[in-house]
């Protein structure tokens, strides 16, 4: 029993440390998920870093080293060449040899065996790192140049045997050949080996240069000196025919050449002459007269520029092998660190991102469906009963942070339907109650403007016209602000036109809306004309906007409404000279009007830009507010193309009635509003009507249809009353103001008051607005 619960308790350890271990948080599963692929990906990183690095940097060792030995190599080996012709002369003469000329030659060897050590010790560090045996090669040269110090010494002294002579000095340049291989395999290939090969092909010219100066100083050639002759001239041939197929392009063609030549050829041919006598006796007629130099010298020249050339190619080639290496190893570096440090960052914000998404969601989504969801909804009138248990049946709560999440989620939709259904029902009956409210205010207020026109009409004295005008003015903002209420609810506004309305037109009416149009200084326009489907939602929003302007400025300061077509359209700029606004609420407001979405609403004085927001919605109009260079706010309105127009019947008309004959009543000596807000208009009767067509005016905002109405005719030209000035002061002159065709003495061509048709109301308003401007300018002046 008690080995059995023993077991059981060895059993069940680890099986208790595994749970211990397991992590059962979603931070704990998050990290553990994630800590496997970073930790490999960092593994495989750092492996192909070092990699990368050490190829890139092995590459540039083997191209500085190769840079800095080739130079003094080369010049080793040049020096021992000549060293050992003149050598080799010098031992084939007995008289006393040429011992001056071959101290000088043995000065010259020694200093480039000085600057080969001094370069080998200089690069000693990239000798001993480079994997290469280019170290092993070095410390072979080193030996062959002490051991032909002690032969140099004998051959001086002619003491030396020629045999001895010559292998020493050709044992020492082949370990300099044997350092350049080695360098070659150090950079990699390429272009270097046959650099080193054409290398070897001048030292099988050279050994067979100093064979054949030897025999023509003794006079004689040996059979031993004749079998090395041999064999330099069959190694140079076998050189020669490996040597082609790798060679660069240009270096391949200039060798070609070479040996196609006549100086080649007759080199070959004296080679011929020297291999075929084994004796060696026929050696000195075919080296004798200088014919072997003359022979031998341009094709040893060539091949050395040959192999210069070819070494430089390889040098290039190694420079940018070294460069591709770096580059190579750089981009690993840069893109493996790139990309492991977009994995931690990545594991790291999935990570905790989720942790705190999920705790954070569920405790808002709990505190919305519990405490402030049903307090609103209490809040709310009761709406349509819905079954909530239908659409979101209720979730078996679950276990750790992602059960909690999805009850918190389940709660808040439960809670979001029920605030949703009661809501949308609200919405629609508030919405029905303002359009319902809105609709019977326009009634109402058309019927007043109605009675208003009969009142004007009846009376002709200047004080009561001024008081009807107030009103009727007072009612023609009541019906701008009932349409605001319409447009907040999501309606349209009952007011349209079937035609196009010159954009002037619309302002003018659009300012004489505004409680304040005498503070109001309207700007000649180009003509153009608005599409009739937006000249309601146009004429309200400058209307709006102009009120606002008037509002938060100074009574004693000018609106200024101007206007100039660009390349997207026609820009309206409407600016005041108030105190402005903050640069944050402006941007606030530029927001909200650029994206007020249908229950996103202003604060309760700033229905007005809701409006403008709405409308310019719904019109593709841009509406922006800045500060005006007065310090107030410039609002500029951007009309796009599409709902403007070029009606040639309206530009060259230029007013909305046709012309009339003058008159005598009183009526049509009162003034009324200017064409630009800057000067006077006579207000003629009213001709037979001529067709059907909607009521328009010039000052008052324009109305749609009035069957009851017959449209009037536009007013006569209009004069400027400042053009003749004497002494500083207007002179009055008669009938300046009417157009030529009505100049007359009154009551010629007047009509019998009977027969003329009585003013529209919109004609009637107008004649208002000018008295109420009259009176004003008088009281000014």
């Amino acid at each position: 029993m008690s080995v059995r619960h023993g077991m059981h308790a060895a059993y069940s350890q680890p099986r208790a440390l595994v749970r211990r271990l397991r992590p059962r948080s979603v931070r704990a599963k998050i990290v553990a998920l994630l800590m496997v692929p970073v930790v490999s990906l960092m593994v495989l990183w750092a492996l192909a870093t070092v990699s990368a690095v050490q190829n890139a940097w092995t590459t540039r060792q083997a191209a500085e080293l190769g840079d800095g030995l080739a130079t003094p190599v080369a010049g080793v080996v040049t020096a021992l060449q000549q060293e050992r012709a003149i050598a080799a002369r010098h031992l084939a003469r007995s008289d006393g040899g040429d011992r001056a000329e071959l101290e000088q030659r043995q000065v010259r060897s020694d200093t480039a065996l000085r600057s080969l050590a001094d370069a080998t010790a200089v690069a000693s560090a990239d000798i001993a790192s480079l994997a290469a045996d280019v170290g092993t090669r070095v410390d072979t040269l080193t030996q062959s140049v002490q051991r032909l110090r002690e032969e140099r010494t004998a051959v001086l002294n002619q003491r030396a045997d020629w045999r001895a002579t010559y292998d020493a000095y050709t044992g020492t340049i082949q370990d300099a050949f044997a350092v350049q291989r080695a360098l070659a395999d150090a950079q990699g290939g390429g272009s270097a080996l046959p650099a080193v090969l054409l290398g070897q092909i001048g030292e099988q010219l050279a050994q067979q240069d100093a064979i054949a100066t030897a025999a023509e100083a003794a006079g004689r050639m040996s059979a031993e000196q004749q079998q090395a002759f041999a064999t330099a001239v069959g190694g140079q041939r076998t050189l020669t025919a490996n040597l082609l197929p790798d060679l660069a392009e240009p270096q391949r063609a200039a060798y070609q050449r070479l040996l196609e030549g006549d100086p080649y050829r007759s080199l070959a041919g004296l080679q011929a002459g020297v291999v075929a006598d084994p004796s060696g006796r026929a050696a000195p007629d075919a080296v004798a007269g200088g014919r072997w130099g003359s022979a031998i010298d341009p094709v040893t020249r060539d091949v050395a520029a040959i192999g210069t050339a070819q070494a430089a190619t390889a040098a290039a080639e190694t420079a940018a092998a070294s460069r591709s290496a770096l580059t190579q190893g750089g981009v690993t570096v840069v893109l493996g660190l790139l990309a492991v440090l977009l994995a931690l960052v990545i594991s790291v914000r999935i990570g905790r991102g989720l942790v705190v998404e999920l705790v954070g969601l569920r405790n808002s989504a709990l505190e919305l469906a519990n405490r402030r969801l049903p307090q609103a909804m209490r809040r709310l009138r009761a709406g349509e009963k819905i079954d909530v248990d239908a659409d979101v049946p209720v979730v078996p709560p679950g276990e750790g942070e992602v059960g909690q999440v999805g009850d918190a989620l389940n709660a808040v939709q439960r809670a979001a339907i029920k605030a949703a259904a009661e809501r949308a029902e609200l919405l629609t009956g508030v919405s029905g109650v303002f359009v319902t409210l809105a609709r019977r205010s326009q009634s109402l207020v058309h019927r007043q403007l109605s009675l208003l026109d009969t009142m004007e009409r009846r009376t002709e004295d200047p004080s009561e016209l001024e008081d009807l005008f107030r009103l009727d003015h007072l009612a023609a903002r009541m019906r701008r602000h009932a349409e605001g209420l319409i447009i907040m609810s999501g309606a349209a506004p009952g007011r349209t036109w079937n035609k196009p309305v010159p954009l002037m037109t619309a302002v003018r009416s659009a300012v004489a809306e505004v409680e304040e149009f005498q503070r109001v200084e309207v700007r000649r326009m180009p003509d153009v004309a608005v599409r009739g489907s937006a000249v309601a939602d146009l004429t309200h929003m400058i209307a709006e906007l102009v009120e606002n302007a008037t509002s938060f400025s100074p009574p004693n300061t000018t609106v200024l409404v101007h206007g100039e077509p660009v390349g997207a359209g026609f820009v309206v700029e409407i600016e005041d000279r108030g105190l402005g606004m903050r640069p944050e609420t402006m941007a606030e407001a530029n927001r909200r009007i650029a994206e007020a979405h249908q229950l996103d609403l202003f604060a309760s004085d700033q229905l007005g830009f809701f409006v403008i927001s709405r409308l310019a919605h719904r019109q593709n109009i841009t509406v922006t507010l800045r500060r005006s260079a007065y310090g107030g706010t410039t609002a500029v309105l951007l009309l796009p193309s599409s709902i403007l127009t070029h009606d040639e019947a309206i530009e060259s008309s230029g007013e909305l009635y046709p012309a009339v004959p003058a008159t005598t009543t009183a009526r049509a000596q009162v003034t009324r509003r200017p064409e630009a807000m800057t000067g006077t208009l006579v207000l003629p009767e009213q001709a037979p009507p001529r067709s059907a067509e909607p009521i328009r005016q010039q000052a008052p905002a324009p109305r749609p249809e009035r069957p009851s109405a017959p449209p009037p005719p536009p007013p006569p030209p209009v004069a400027d009353p400042h053009d003749d000035i004497t002494g500083g002061l207007p002179r009055r002159t008669r009938q300046a103001s009417l157009a030529p065709g009505l100049r007359g003495e009154p009551g010629d061509d007047a009509p019998t008051p009977g027969a003329a048709p009585q003013a529209s109301p919109e004609q009637a308003r107008a004649t208002m607005s000018a008295l109420q401007q009259g009176f004003t300018r008088g009281r000014h002046d």
